[in-house]
């Protein structure tokens, strides 16, 4: 489980997480993080939170997000939601990092599936692959599938793949 201040970076994507109220400091209601958004572009695949609500403000430079298909660029002080169950996705769109303050309602176990995706994501660049072992991803959405599951649609697309 991580602690308040304690950091995870992805090598793959540039993202850098610090912890800022874990779910063990709020009885598992609430998981606040500050994310580094380093890159330009996205970090993840189009999902849902079938059991959380995600909210993200800005704190510094800008950040897009798409919510249940609808896009919008958000600034500093802007706040942007995806209640539980609905598809989202957010990027950095610009050269400049941005910093986004992430609240996930319930905590669930969101702490310890970021830290086991990114540790995928650094068995994956001493592979010198691009992105995580699929079967590995695969295998980590199985096990957290109150935290997060792809979209209905996308669900469909993967398994309709040869």
């Amino acid at each position: 489980m991580a602690c308040a201040g304690e950091e995870l970076v992805n090598p793959l994507t540039g993202e850098r997480i610090v912890f800022s109220r874990t779910a063990a400091e709020t009885a598992g209601q609430l998981l606040e993080m500050d994310a580094f958004w380093t890159q330009r572009g996205q970090r993840a695949v189009e999902h849902v939170h079938p059991e959380m609500q995600e909210r993200w403000e800005v704190i510094a430079g800008n950040a897009c997000f798409r919510v249940g298909g609808v896009e919008r660029t958000a600034g500093p002080g802007e706040v942007v939601v995806a209640p539980p169950g609905v598809a989202h996705l957010a990027w950095n769109p610009a050269d400049e990092p941005a910093h986004v303050r992430i609240s996930m309602r319930p905590a669930l176990r969101w702490e310890v599936f970021v830290e086991r995706l990114f540790a995928l994501a650094c068995a994956g660049q001493r592979a010198q692959l691009q992105a995580p072992d699929p079967a590995l991803m695969l295998a980590l959405l199985n096990e957290f599938p109150r935290e997060i599951a792809l979209p209905p649609r996308r669900f469909e697309e993967t398994r309709s793949r040869p």
